[in-house]
């Protein structure tokens, strides 16, 4: 049972990253018949590990975290909540349930765990990060996708409609996408895990240059100010050397929202507008958990056509989809680690980045990244 577990965990820690699955599509996952893969109920390969682990854990007999499991009971039934009086929002509401049920189980095992064994979870995680810096250095060079479906990358080229771009002077870069739906999210990924893995430097550097090859602006920031409290003078010193060196392509790209990429400060608006606007409509138990898409389709209309994707802050979807019940059960789901000092930089992280997309809420790395985060955390006050 020992050894189940143990390679359990790793193959789990090994293939978080990942995004293998098997989709389907019931009538509620269009929209505009549109099929949206936020709204598909699908099943992923790491599901089934993390499922496997949880029931090895549970064979095993060993302690639960007690505290964790409270505070997991309430995020999920504030969620839920929002799901009673919205008929309509059942559908796509128990997708989201049920991703958050496996991903949340997940962290609880990780909070779980003796404060000895958390370290079993650094080597398959600096591996992920390694294959995934590998991946997306191949995908840059190529422009375009390498091959790895068998990981659930996508397949994509430079000139594929909607991929994501950056222009230097007229010159056109792929953004490099990993095993990941958006660069955004890789750079996340990348970031929050090497800010808890033990100092490699091989997996660091490739970390920093992914985090470069990416160009997320929201992550070079967060990237960019814990590293000026972490590192040592002469590691700041570089840091900020490297920065200057790089500043004319981070001037292109800051500078950029101000003229031919003002498209996505405008969607960032309007989707805001739009979650707020939901809100009003129902304050309380907000339109149902993941029915930002389907509820706020109308009312999607920057750019040549619908940008059907969520609010890109965590916050402002929590409260449009489930209200304010829904939004104090998040803030007590990351608050709680938060107020007893646990993992802080890495949380700061997190709520910052947070505010600028909505992965950690609507993707499956991200969620499966914010509860481990989360369960180390509990499990740090064990």
């Amino acid at each position: 049972m020992k050894k189940a577990e143990r390679t359990l965990l790793f193959l789990t820690i090994l293939f978080l990253p990942t995004q293998l699955g098997r989709h389907f599509w019931p009538n509620f996952s269009f929209v505009y018949s549109l099929p949206i893969d936020y709204l598909s109920p699908i099943l992923y390969f790491w599901d089934i590990l993390a499922l496997a682990l949880w029931i090895v854990f549970l064979m095993s007999g060993k302690h639960i975290n007690r505290l964790a499991l409270i505070f997991f009971y309430f995020f999920m039934l504030t969620q839920a909540f929002s799901l009673v009086f919205n008929q309509d929002a059942i559908g796509v509401g128990l997708v989201r349930l049920e991703q958050y049920l496996i991903a949340g189980l997940f962290g609880i095992y990780i909070a779980s765990l003796e404060k000895t064994e958390i370290k079993k979870i650094y080597l398959p995680l600096a591996i992920a990060v390694f294959g995934e810096a590998v991946l997306a250095i191949l995908q840059f060079l190529k422009a375009g996708s390498v091959g790895f479906w068998i990981l659930g990358e996508r397949t994509f080229t430079l000139s594929t409609p909607g991929i994501a771009r950056f222009d230097f002077y007229g010159e056109e870069f792929l953004r490099p996408y990993g095993t990941f739906p958006h660069p955004n999210v890789l750079a996340g990924f990348i970031l929050v895990t090497l800010l808890f893995l033990p100092a490699r430097k091989t997996v660091a550097i490739l970390g920093g240059l992914i985090l470069f090859l990416t160009v997320s602006r929201a992550t070079l920031v967060a990237g960019f100010i814990p590293a000026m409290f972490i590192l040592k003078s002469h590691g700041r010193k570089l840091v900020i050397l490297i920065a200057l060196l790089l500043l004319p392509i981070l001037y292109i790209r800051y500078t950029s929202l101000l003229n031919f990429d003002s498209l996505a400060l405008t969607r960032r608006e309007e989707l805001s507008v739009t979650a707020f606007s939901l809100w009003r409509q129902s304050p309380i138990l907000g339109k149902g958990l993941n029915n930002f898409i389907p509820q706020g389709a109308d009312l999607l209309l920057s750019g040549p056509s619908r940008f059907l994707q969520p609010v890109h802050n965590i916050f402002l979807l929590a409260l449009s989809e489930t209200g304010l019940i829904g939004l104090i059960g998040l803030i007590s789901l990351i608050g709680y680690p938060v107020y007893k000092r646990k993992l802080l930089l890495i949380w700061g992280v997190i709520v910052f980045l947070g505010l600028f997309d909505h992965y950690f809420l609507t993707l499956p790395q991200g969620y499966r990244l914010l509860f481990l985060v989360w369960g180390l955390s509990m499990a740090m006050l064990e």
